[in-house]
């Protein structure tokens, strides 16, 4: 279970509060046992947010791609990230995420920040283009990344080489 509210800032992303449905984000979901909902009672604020849900061995997520024309950009969010099992005799692996992918010119992945909340196995690794920040506390929580500052834990990503960020709200359930 995924639930957000954020705002990149610079005003490139559009629609980041979900105000506005799920304008300027693209769902992807595999298979039919999943859910993806708008409303204003996830959080204890007026505004909107997202929630991301997945009942199957499959994927569930939303994202958007921005265009950085600069790196000095500030990725402020809120979020109640997460995952378990639903099966408490045969508990399956589980992941809510928030990534941010980095991209070139050709929308091809450079490198990612995962941002997440896991259920029983993590098949994840962290590498010079994949920093990993989990997030063991299942409470809302608010946070600002500096994207030029991220990328210096990401030593395998040459900054000028990103063009555009990939933002994706994402949970995947490994059986449940």
């Amino acid at each position: 279970m995924i639930i957000i509210n954020f705002a990149l800032a610079g005003n490139i992303l559009i629609n980041g509060n979900f105000e506005d449905s799920l304008k300027g984000w693209n769902p992807y979901a595999q298979g039919e046992t999943y859910t993806i909902n708008l409303d204003t009672w996830y959080d204890q604020d007026p505004d909107t947010e997202v929630y991301i849900g997945r009942l199957d061995k499959l994927i569930t997520a939303v994202y958007q791609t921005c265009n950085t024309p600069v790196l000095d950009l500030d990725f402020i969010f809120s979020a109640r990230l997460v995952a378990r099992s639903l099966d408490s005799l045969h508990p399956h692996p589980a992941v809510a995420s928030i990534i941010l992918s980095y991209l070139n010119i050709d929308e091809e992945v450079l490198g990612e920040t995962r941002i997440f909340n896991y259920a029983e196995s993590l098949y994840w690794f962290p590498s010079p283009k994949l920093h990993l920040i989990e997030i063991s506390d299942t409470n809302w929580f608010s946070d600002t990344i500096n994207i030029i500052d991220e990328l210096q834990n990401l030593p395998g990503i040459e900054p000028l080489d990103v063009k555009k960020i990939r933002i994706i709200l994402y949970g995947i359930s490994y059986g449940c």
